[in-house]
């Protein structure tokens, strides 16, 4: 059953290509259901919590070739610790042992649980590995990326929480070597946001690089980044500054340029970003300097020998999660500010899968 659920949530981030059926309009409250052999759904959650851990969730329903079948359940977490440590917390089921509510975004999947009720929302994660609880209110509205389509499928990105503040804790478990259970963690503090992704289509169909940042602290004006650089090399770029519980700028004219490239494996990600943007208030420019590592995760690194020789025909997905320095500098008609401060931030590379080595046949000799 574990190989099944690990590759269930490989294939399901990458799917297998056929024609798609008619586009539907994403829905943040619950899953779309299609039929398509290569649906998938996920509603992602990022956290950074001010005793210096991260903590992922992504719930995924997709439908999968045999031996899983259609309308599969996954979430699939992290959690890495002040010290650096990653945790993987994962489950997969079938439908049955996974729901979601038709009215309101309310979906659990085994023991775990992703809810909404008015401007707040829950989110609990629990298996022997461990148990993550965040209470989290946002009052920004939603807001989307545009629709892209491959020549099999399409993609649509939602926000529908795009700054997310509240308080978290969270506890390792006998998976991770505790018996019962270690000690209970208290963040007083915890930020991030939430997205929403509808795809029909291998993932590397829709995007090469994915690069987002949303500042961290607890007070004043702060970034938030979203900039998806599509497989023909154009880019969709959202930029934004929050105060609160506003929008303070939405900038419609970006150029963001990636330097100080690290190379690792066969991935790569900026230790650099800049941006300069421009909107009807004002102007910005600046830096966001990567400092922190939190991890680089690839799910094939997650994998026994088994679930990679599922994996080798998928493209290689690898997300770079760091802690950013940005330093800003915003002009407006009522003067200039500079904005520093801290970020979250994930870089994903996507490569398509690796092609098989053509095997030669050696000649007899006689």
């Amino acid at each position: 059953m574990r190989h099944i659920i690990l590759i269930a949530g490989f294939i399901a981030f990458f799917c297998f290509p056929v024609p798609y059926s008619s586009a539907e309009k994403i829905n943040n409250i619950k899953p779309m259901m299609l039929e398509d052999k290569n649906y998938t759904e996920y509603w992602e959650q990022y956290f950074y919590l001010n005793d210096g851990s991260l903590v992922t969730s992504q719930f995924l329903v997709a439908n999968f070739p045999w031996p899983i079948g259609k309308e599969h359940g996954i979430m699939l977490g992290t959690l890495v610790t002040p010290e650096g440590k990653l945790y993987v917390i994962k489950n997969g089921r079938d439908r049955g042992e996974w729901g979601f509510d038709e009215n309101a975004l309310d979906i659990y999947i085994h023991t775990h649980r992703l809810k909404a009720t008015e401007n707040s929302y829950l989110v609990h994660l629990e298996n022997t590995m461990a148990v993550v609880d965040l209470q989290l209110n946002s009052n920004l509205p939603a807001f989307d990326h545009k629709r892209f389509e491959s020549e099999d499928g399409y993609i649509e990105t939602s926000y529908y929480a795009p700054s997310l503040t509240g308080i978290g804790n969270w506890q390792l478990g006998p998976e991770a070597g505790f018996d019962p259970a270690g000690p209970v963690h208290n963040a007083d503090f915890a930020t991030g946001f939430g997205v929403h992704v509808l795809m029909t289509d291998k993932v590397d169909q829709f995007i090469k690089y994915w690069s987002r940042i949303i500042g961290v602290s607890k007070d004043g004006i702060k970034p938030f980044l979203s900039s998806i650089t599509r497989p023909d090399i154009s880019e969709d770029i959202i930029f934004k500054l929050f105060e609160g519980d506003k929008v303070i700028d939405d900038f419609n004219d970006v150029k963001i340029n990636y330097s100080d490239i690290v190379s690792e494996k066969d991935a790569s990600y900026p230790k650099l970003i800049t941006v300069s943007a421009k909107s009807s208030r004002g102007t910005l420019e600046g830096t966001f300097k990567y400092t922190k590592k939190f991890s680089h995760f690839n799910l094939n690194e997650h994998l026994n020998f088994f679930e990679k020789s599922f994996a080798k025909s998928n493209p290689v997905v690898s997300n770079f999660r760091y802690l950013v320095d940005y330093n800003l500098v915003y002009k407006t008609s009522e003067g200039e500010k500079v904005l520093s401060g801290k970020g979250l931030s994930e870089y994903m590379d996507i490569l398509p899968p690796k092609k098989a080595p053509v095997k030669t046949r050696r000649r007899n000799r006689r």
